[in-house]
C-alpha cells in the first residue's frame, strides 16, 4: 500500500512539475540563458575579459605606463656652438624620444608623442577604469538600497525628508560639485574619486529602490510576518531585502559602464585622479594630434567605448533574466 501511494506520489511529480524531479544542473541553465539571448551571452563574456584585463594589468602591461623609450642620437654634439644648435637642436640632446612609433614586436601599439608604450597604458587604464566602475556602482548601490530602504518602509514624514534631501542632490549640477571639488582638493585622490561618483549616483539609485521597495512591503508574506510580531529591522532584512535583491543587481551591473563613461569624462577635463593612468587622459593627450597621429586618442576612445558598450548590455541581459516579465521576450 505504501509503495502504491510512492508511485502515485511519483507519478504526480512528474506530471505536474513537483516532487522528486531531477532540476537541471546549472552548465545546463546557464546554457539554456545563452541559446536563449545571444548577444547577452557574449556581452558576458567580453564583460568578463574586460575584467580581467583590469584585475591582471601589472601581468599583462609589459612595461610601466610612464616608461619614455628613447635611443642615441647619431647627431649629438657637445661641441655645437649656439649658432649650431639654434639651427638644429637635435645637436644638443644626447637621447631622443621614440615618438609615434609604428606597430612592432616591441611596441604592439606603437608609442605616443612622449614616446610612452600605447599598449601599456591602454592596459593600466582598464584596471583604473574597472575600479573606478565597480568602486563608485558599489557606493552608490549600497547607500541608495539604505536609503531607499528606509524611506519606502517607514513612509510617513521619513519618506518625506529623505525624499526632499534626494530632490535636493539631484538638483545640483553634478558637473559644478566636481569643479568646486577641485578647488578644494588640489590633486583628486582615485579613492575620491570614486567617492564623488558613488555620492552623485546615490539620488538616483534611492528613488529606484524606494519604489521596489514599495512594491514588496504591501505583499501578503510581509504583512503576515508584521502579524506575528517581527520586528522592523526582522522585516527590512529579511523579507523585503531578498525580494529587492535583484533590483540592486540589476542597478550595480547597468552602473558600471556609466561610470566608467563619467571618469573618462572628467578625465578628459582634466578632473579625474591626478598622477594616474586613465583612458579619459589618453583621449585628451592625443586630441591636439588628431590630425597627424590619431593612434593613442582613437585607441583610447575605443576601448572606453567597448567597456562600456558590453557592461551596458550585460546589465541588459541580467536584467531580462531576473526580471520574469521580460524573460524570453
Amino acid at each position: 500500500m505504501a509503495r502504491a501511494e510512492q508511485s502515485t506520489t511519483a507519478l504526480a511529480g512528474e506530471q505536474f512539475g513537483f516532487g522528486n524531479v531531477e532540476r537541471p544542473s546549472l552548465a545546463r541553465r546557464l546554457a539554456a540563458i545563452a541559446r536563449r539571448n545571444k548577444l547577452g551571452a557574449i556581452s558576458f563574456v567580453l564583460a568578463a575579459l574586460v575584467l580581467f584585463i583590469g584585475a591582471f594589468s601589472p601581468f599583462l602591461q609589459r612595461y610601466e605606463e610612464e616608461r619614455q623609450f628613447q635611443t642615441a642620437n647619431p647627431e649629438f654634439n657637445p661641441t655645437a656652438s649656439p649658432m649650431e644648435i639654434a639651427r638644429n637642436p637635435n645637436l644638443s640632446t644626447p637621447f631622443v624620444l621614440n615618438r609615434f612609433e609604428g606597430v612592432s614586436w616591441d611596441h604592439w601599439l606603437g608609442t605616443d608623442q612622449l614616446g610612452r608604450d600605447i599598449y601599456s597604458r591602454l592596459v593600466v587604464g582598464a584596471r583604473l577604469a574597472i575600479i573606478i566602475g565597480i568602486g563608485a556602482s558599489l557606493v552608490s548601490v549600497a547607500s541608495g538600497t539604505a536609503t531607499g530602504l528606509i524611506s519606502g518602509y517607514f513612509g510617513g514624514k521619513t519618506d518625506f525628508v529623505l525624499q526632499r534631501v534626494v530632490d535636493g542632490v539631484q538638483a545640483f549640477p553634478g558637473l559644478v560639485l566636481l569643479l568646486l571639488l577641485v578647488q578644494v582638493v588640489e590633486k583628486p585622490s582615485l579613492t575620491l574619486t570614486v567617492a564623488v561618483l558613488g555620492f552623485l549616483g546615490w539620488a538616483a539609485s534611492t528613488r529606484i529602490m524606494r519604489s521596489a521597495v514599495l512594491g514588496v512591503s504591501s505583499s501578503g508574506y510581509v504583512e503576515a510576518a508584521r502579524s506575528t510580531g517581527a520586528t522592523n529591522l526582522r522585516l527590512m532584512t529579511r523579507h523585503i531585502l531578498p525580494n529587492v535583491f535583484a533590483t540592486m543587481i540589476i542597478i550595480f551591473s547597468i552602473s558600471i559602464g556609466l561610470y566608467i563613461l563619467a571618469e573618462a569624462g572628467l578625465s578628459f577635463l582634466g578632473l579625474g585622479p591626478a598622477d594616474q593612468t586613465t583612458w579619459g587622459k589618453m583621449v585628451n593627450s592625443g586630441r591636439n594630434l588628431i590630425d597627424t597621429h590619431p593612434e593613442e586618442s582613437l585607441l583610447s576612445g575605443a576601448a572606453i567605448t567597448f567597456a562600456v558598450l558590453v557592461f551596458n548590455l550585460a546589465g541588459d541581459a541580467l536584467r531580462d533574466e531576473l526580471d520574469p516579465r521580460l524573460r524570453g521576450r
